[in-house]
């Protein structure tokens, strides 16, 4: 399936940029992605990986459940999260445990699941449906992926994503306190985190201070502190201390980094820092004294770190991740 006429992707990024509160972002993206693709209907799901579900946000064209829950297993959703990559169902009614009514025609086209990332993590699924007679082309998927990326920073800011820190560490009866402006965390965050409490056992007494370039876990363990008697716990990027203070017992302090540290080696970065401005692989050849075939190997390391499967989604990742220096505004400036 062709973009629509007179479909300009800059313009419709632009306008789904325009307002970042999260529902009339979704409703503009939905409506892009109609005129992009010609598509007879589409849905935009949000991801809580942590819980291992996702919730039907936003639709048109169809009823797809818009509110119900469901397992991170299942469906389209769940299909483009598994694989972290855009998926072409031929069939929509061929897939296990699709959401349209038995009898929607819609059912007997093709379906595009596309993944919206934030910081390495897909935190939403926009899944489009084509009529049945359509399909979708290879240009139109990799324009739809950019254009469906756009709706991350929305996402993010309604709250809407990511994990509760408290609630993960609450699961093992632990009483848990919060400081600071309370946010959602990235799931490997919140993994680290209970992993430094886990080694302590269970009801214990944690603290979480919100900081501005991470989460300070505190947890204190009014017995001995076996647990860490023998060598602190090591996390990439942050500190851990552990102390004993007095009327206390034994204190464990955890900074955990929001962000990673950038996964690449020097030339990766000056490669990646040329595909944000839009260079081709001979020019960033050119520019750096390389030859083509080493910079597209570059560019595959690039790829690969990112998780990603094409430029584009692979320097909106990086500037998310804060490995770039600009905001995820200035990628479609």
């Amino acid at each position: 399936m062709s973009a629509g006429e007179g479909f300009r992707l800059a313009e419709a990024v632009a306008d789904v940029y325009g307002d970042l509160r999260l529902e009339p972002v979704l409703r503009r993206l939905l409506r892009h992605t109609a005129r992009l693709t010609g598509a007879a209907a589409g849905s935009v799901s949000l991801i809580d990986a942590a819980a291992g579900r996702y919730t039907k946000a936003a639709e048109y064209g169809a009823f797809c459940r818009l509110g119900d829950t469901f397992p991170l297993d299942e469906g389209a959703t769940g299909r483009a999260f598994g694989r972290r990559r855009p998926v072409v169902i031929p069939e929509y009614g061929q897939l296990r445990a699709g959401h349209l009514d038995g009898a929607d025609p819609k059912r007997r086209g093709p379906a595009a699941a596309v993944p919206i990332w934030w910081r390495g993590e897909v935190i939403a699924v926009s899944v489009t449906f084509a009529p049945r007679a359509g399909t979708f082309e290879t240009q139109a998927v990799d324009d739809l992926e950019t254009l469906t990326q756009t709706a991350a920073a929305a996402i993010v800011r309604s709250g809407r994503f990511g994990t509760s820190l408290a609630s993960v560490l609450r699961r093992a009866g632990n009483v848990v306190t919060e400081a600071g402006e309370v946010r959602p965390v990235a799931p490997e965050v919140a993994r680290v985190a209970a992993d430094l409490v886990a080694d302590a056992g269970d009801k214990l007494r944690v603290g979480i201070v919100y900081r501005p370039d991470g989460v300070r876990v505190m947890v204190r363990d009014e017995t001995d502190g076996s647990a860490w008697a023998a060598a602190p716990p090591r996390i990439t990027g942050g500190e851990v201390t552990v102390e004993r203070v007095r009327g206390w017992g034994v204190v464990l302090r955890a900074d955990i980094p929001y962000a990673s540290p950038p996964p690449f080696t020097a030339r990766e970065s000056d490669v990646l820092e040329l595909m944000r401005q839009g260079l081709t692989y001979r020019e960033i050849a050119s520019r750096l004294g390389l030859s083509p075939k080493t910079v597209e190997k570059h560019v595959a390391a690039i790829m690969r770190k990112t998780g990603t499967f094409n430029r584009t989604a692979a320097v909106v990742t990086a500037m998310d991740n804060g490995w770039l220096g600009d905001s995820p505004h200035t990628a479609f400036g």
